[in-house]
């Protein structure tokens, strides 16, 4: 059975390890899985469909296979760093017509076929909230140093602890017990 310092220890690993989890996740969103991107939502242009704070799950998309009604992630303009999740309304020789569910009228620009990233493929409701807290300062502060600081002050602890037992003659853990038999030979 497991004794209390333990079983903390273990929580406590465990909580660093998602929050660094949440970190890699969120903090950029990059590609992962191979060609799988995952966008935050920070506007309601497309709710009740993506609600705002949702995560956006997007997969590359050949253009020839987009149809009316598919919601498609994509650049504005080519050179633009500007993105947009908004549904096919009607598709010309030009590129997409396309249309946030939230908004009355039609975007203002035609989506050129190669702007388009990606076809959404799922939406996850809420967890963009936090990649958004993530970003902020606090939320780097909550999530990234202050668990950094704890790993730190726990592995000092750990090192102390065995160069007490060192100096007391005492047995010390499987990676020191290298250390003495290579000293007494």
């Amino acid at each position: 059975m497991l004794n209390t310092k333990k079983t903390a220890k273990i929580v406590a690993y465990t909580i660093i390890a998602a929050f660094l989890i949440i970190f890699l996740i969120f903090y950029r969103p990059v590609a992962l899985w191979g060609d799988t991107h995952y966008e935050p939502v920070y506007t309601g242009s497309m709710e009740p469909a993506i609600p705002v704070g949702s995560i956006a799950v997007i997969k590359p998309a050949d253009p020839e296979t987009l149809k009316v009604g598919d919601i498609i992630y994509f650049k504005i303009e080519s050179e633009s760093a500007t993105t947009v999740t908004h549904r096919i309304l009607n598709i010309t020789n030009e590129g997409y017509i396309t249309k946030g569910d939230a908004n009355e009228d039609p975007d203002q620009w035609i989506v050129k076929k190669e702007n388009v990233i990606g076809k959404v493929i799922a939406v996850i409701p809420l967890i963009g909230y936090l990649g958004y807290f993530v970003r902020t300062p606090i939320g780097f502060i909550l999530l990234i140093v202050i668990p950094a600081t704890i790993i730190i002050i726990m592995e000092i602890r750990n090192i102390i602890k065995e160069v007490k037992k060192q100096k007391q003659g005492g047995k010390a853990d499987v990676g020191k017990t290298v250390f003495y038999t290579a000293r007494a030979r």
